[in-house]
């Protein structure tokens, strides 16, 4: 028989850790495998290097999202409240009758979440570093850019505590909203200076695959329906204007878009929860900074990154890079869905009129 001990331990501490407070259904339903070695054995044929509960309940939700007729899509589309021993029986009722979608998805799919929110979070960034720089153009390149929404930052609006920021080309209908908590942050970007943005992405996410952008949405918690709905209107807009994206690994793309890209440019690389996947752990940030600094030596390179770096609450760092040395700083904390800033790093000094 086989062991699924370290199997359950995981469904219990995605429950316990990363849905308390955020989706009861998910907390309840992951108890519900976890205590179930049949259940374990569905979530066992998730691929290599994909976190299980994201898998199986991902899947779920996207069966039942294209209208799959059960009662546990009262719950899971429904948003009624799961009490602990339905979950197990529904559960169990359901991946028994929808076997073999459950093993397709799961067995070849992978998580690939794009959290737009998060462009709330970088946009300060970006205003901060076209304070710090020349007034030459400034190339992004988000590494780890699964369907690229994030490249698309200047087309949506922005809400910060009740302020509303629009830009030349934004969308209406797609407003991030961010509570500002501590310092302000800069706000005011010259989208004009942004040039040529591209991602960076192992199996990029075709944002004009219906099949490809469901899953994309699939992957979102059943109860955040704000979150669904942004991400189905930034899907929406990119789908009318795809953003670039190079398709690979990091590694084979990093060095290639440093020589292309023009000498009169900034070239900021942008890492949003990606480092770890790319460069290992632990020791990614290491390996992230040893690469960077080694291809500065060609010519001065940028680098914002957003992530947990060994703490509880996510940070974001800027730093510098130039013929192979580095400085860095950590400018703000935030949280993992662009909800909240808390921005850390002095406002620079504006000129006089």
């Amino acid at each position: 028989m086989t062991d699924y001990t370290q199997l359950a331990d995981t469904f219990r501490r995605f429950a316990d850790q990363q849905c308390a407070g955020r989706s009861p259904l998910y907390a309840a339903l992951s108890h519900a495998v976890a205590r179930s070695n049949e259940l374990l054995a569905f979530a066992a044929g998730t691929r290599p290097g994909q976190p299980a509960p994201n898998m199986l309940l991902g899947a779920i939700h996207h069966i039942l999202r294209r209208g799959v007729q059960h009662p546990l899509a009262t719950y899971v589309t429904g948003h009624e409240p799961l009490e602990a021993g339905r979950a197990d029986e529904l559960l169990a009722d359901f991946c028994r009758r929808h076997t073999g979608r459950i093993e397709r998805i799961i067995s070849t799919r992978s998580v690939q979440t794009n959290e737009v929110g998060r462009c709330a979070v970088l946009l300060p960034a970006f205003a901060a570093l076209q304070q710090q720089l020349d007034d030459r153009p400034i190339r992004i390149v988000d590494v780890g850019a699964s369907a690229g929404l994030n490249l698309l930052w200047d087309r949506y609006t922005y809400d910060y505590g009740g302020h509303r920021l629009t830009l030349p080309n934004s969308d209406p209908g797609t407003v991030l909203s961010c509570d500002i908590k501590g310092g302000v942050p800069p706000l005011a970007v010259d989208v004009a200076r942004f040039v040529r943005p591209v991602g960076i992405e192992l199996s990029p996410v075709d944002v004009t695959d219906t099949e490809a952008t469901e899953w994309l949405v699939s992957l979102t918690w059943p109860e955040q329906t704000t979150r669904m709905h942004t991400l189905n209107s930034a899907l929406a807009l990119a789908a009318r204007t795809p953003p670039t994206i190079l398709a690979g690994p990091a590694e084979e793309h990093l060095a290639d878009v440093v020589a292309e890209t023009p000498t009169d440019h900034h070239l900021v690389f942008v890492f949003s929860w990606s480092i770890y996947q790319i460069f290992g752990s632990p020791g990614g940030r290491d390996r992230l900074v040893a690469t960077l600094a080694e291809l500065s030596r060609q010519r001065p390179l940028q680098e914002i990154s957003i992530g947990h770096f060994g703490e509880d609450t996510p940070r974001m760092i800027m730093a510098s890079y130039d013929g192979g040395v580095s400085h860095s700083d950590v400018v703000a904390r935030c949280d993992v869905y662009g909800t909240w800033l808390d921005w850390l790093a002095a406002p620079a000094v504006q000129p006089s009129a």
